[in-house]
């Protein structure tokens, strides 16, 4: 199995910025077919919009016979996640399994 491709998120997951990442991780997905390693760990702000874009993101992965891997989640994240109760279906991965953002 190949090494899962490698995207750093920056900035927010809010409204404007959650809707602006789903079109490049769209894009993305249809172009590199595979198991997808986002790195959050700058991710400065998360509400509903970016916990539904990684929700969508791992439905999307999972159809495709894929798996979501996120690492190194910023305090943002998982506040979000714990605030909607998702910390447990959105697990993170050690930052060991981070390797090097691309």
């Amino acid at each position: 199995m190949s090494e899962p491709m490698a995207v750093q998120l920056e900035g927010g997951l809010g409204v404007v910025d959650a809707a602006r990442q789903r079109e490049q991780l769209i894009a993305l997905l249809d172009s590199q077919p595979g198991d997808l390693r986002l790195d959050l760990a700058r991710v400065d702000e998360a509400d509903t919009s970016g916990v539904q874009l990684l929700l969508a993101t791992d439905r999307s992965l999972r159809e495709r016979g894929h798996r979501l891997h996120l690492v190194q989640l910023s305090p943002a994240v998982e506040q979000a996640l714990r605030t909607y109760g998702l910390d447990a279906a959105l697990t993170p991965y050690p930052a060991a399994d981070a390797g090097e953002p691309a």
